[in-house]
């Protein structure tokens, strides 16, 4: 069966959800196409995904919603025909902590594959990624074999593991002392330095309270 991965980040290559594909890649044997979303046009590259028997997305999550041009690419698709048997799943990374945050993304995607008359495969969450690309190697050993382990099982089983989706998705929720930690750590403002410090570096340190959108 053919596949087909779309990167659904508007960072294309250098953002984290191309790091999750080259590990997902590294766990199989065979070539697999890759397309980035953001460089394509919609319209041509969906009637090209059509041609596959299974798409998997890549992407991250902003707050909670998903990028504006997989949105848009996702507008373009259009449903299998019943004789054929195609699938479709997902693989979102997103800051938040618990992977609980992306739920409302997971029954959209559940609903979608159900539009577009595809098997779904499940999506899998992986949250606390924002800072994958600036982690050192020995912090991302784990997620990095997971998702290697993951490429693997769906080459070889076209589906995705339970167990590697329920691994991944944890913390679901913040709770006990953890919860604790990070309400004392919001406490006393030592959540913001990081963000901080990216603002400052950006020249726009004096405009974290402006409210663009409203």
């Amino acid at each position: 069966m053919s596949t087909i991965i779309l990167n659904g980040s508007p960072k294309g290559k250098k953002g984290n959800s191309e790091i999750f594909i080259q590990q997902f890649l590294k766990g199989m044997t065979s070539p697999c196409i890759v397309k980035y979303i953001s460089k394509e046009n919609p319209e041509l590259l969906a009637r090209y995904t059509q041609t596959f028997d299974t798409i998997i997305f890549v992407l991250p999550l902003y707050i909670h919603s998903m990028p504006g041009v997989m949105m848009r690419f996702i507008e373009c698709l259009e449903p299998a025909l019943a004789s054929e048997s195609k699938s479709i799943g997902f693989i979102v990374q997103c800051g938040f902590t618990e992977s609980s945050q992306c739920k409302y993304v997971e029954r959209y995607f559940c609903s979608l594959a159900e539009e577009l008359n595809r098997n779904y495969l499940g999506c899998v969450v992986k949250g606390g990624a924002a800072a994958t690309y600036m982690m050192p190697r020995v912090m991302t050993l784990g997620l990095f074999k997971s998702l290697q382990k993951l490429g693997k099982i769906y080459e070889r089983t076209h589906s995705f593991d339970k167990q590697i989706i329920r691994k991944l998705e944890k913390p679901y929720e913040l709770t006990g002392f953890t919860l604790k930690y990070l309400q004392f750590v919001i406490q006393i403002g030592a959540d913001k330095i990081g963000w901080d410090k990216f603002l400052r570096d950006n020249g726009v340190l004096n405009k974290k309270l402006d409210r663009p959108f409203i």
